[in-house]
């Protein structure tokens, strides 16, 4: 607080100091002696783990997928959003949705109205912008996974994350796996998450061999967004590790800090 002061009121350099601070940075891990002795962790021995705010998971999925456009400044951008939320009595807004690459721009540029909560950043549980928010909540309900799940830009992040894998690894799917995690949440998978992504990838390819699974469908070319393919690539590969980037990138470990 004092630092604060005597910096001249910098809000930039108090946050920077907070982050890189080896108290903010502590591990959530710990041992059974240590809990043991400060159970509410009062003495800040260890990190907290929790789920990170709406705005860093939106930007995360986006990141890891590499569709994030870090673009400073300039104008805010519409996000896609369901029809039914742009009429109000009986009136349509105007919404233009961004495309190019202005459409994944940060969270922070996310046009948003007082009167109508943003449907991803709320269900992350981003404040309306009608009052003012001194403490966000943290809550966990179905709402949330299903919208890391299915809403449009995890969908579309999911598919270039795929694709990124696809192009970035070697044609074996152990090394597609383990590049898989690295880009995500930055760490090599354990060898039985290595198996159960490997064996989800091979369900999906003999549903997709078998049409239960539309690879069309799953590669957006139903909406007209469906991304360029590598070159030797096959659209069941494609729509197959866009599912299993669809569980990656909703992993608790993925969406968690520490």
């Amino acid at each position: 607080a004092v630092d604060f002061m005597e910096s001249g009121w910098s809000l930039k350099r108090l946050i920077r100091t907070i982050l890189t601070s080896e108290t903010y940075q502590q591990d959530s891990r710990t041992t059974p002696e240590a809990l043991e002795h400060d159970p509410k962790n009062e003495l800040l021995a260890r990190g907290p783990r929790f789920r990170l705010e709406a705005e860093t998971i939106r930007d995360l999925a986006l990141a890891s997928s590499g569709l994030l456009h870090e673009q400073v400044g300039g104008p805010s951008i519409y996000p896609p959003v369901p029809e039914n939320l742009l009429t109000f009595n009986f009136t349509t807004i105007p919404w233009p949705v961004a495309q190019g690459p202005d459409r994944y721009r940060r969270a922070l540029y996310v046009f948003r109205r007082r009167s109508m909560p943003d449907p991803v950043l709320a269900s992350f549980d981003a404040p309306a912008g009608d009052v003012s928010c001194v403490r966000r909540p943290r809550s966990n309900t179905a709402l949330a996974a299903l919208t890391g799940l299915n809403e449009t830009v995890f969908t579309e992040a999911a598919r270039a994350l795929a694709l990124r894998i696809l192009r970035e690894a070697p044609s074996q799917d152990d090394a597609r796996a383990d590049h898989g995690f690295r880009l995500v949440i930055a760490r090599a998978p354990t060898s039985p998450e290595r198996n159960a992504l490997l064996s989800m990838v091979a369900s999906h390819r003999r549903d997709l061999a078998e049409g239960a699974l539309d690879a069309n469908q799953l590669l957006g070319a139903d909406t007209g967004t469906a991304p360029s393919l590598p070159d030797g690539m096959t659209h069941q590969d494609a729509a197959a590790w866009t599912l299993a980037a669809r569980v990656l990138l909703n992993l608790d470990e993925t969406l968690s800090k520490n």
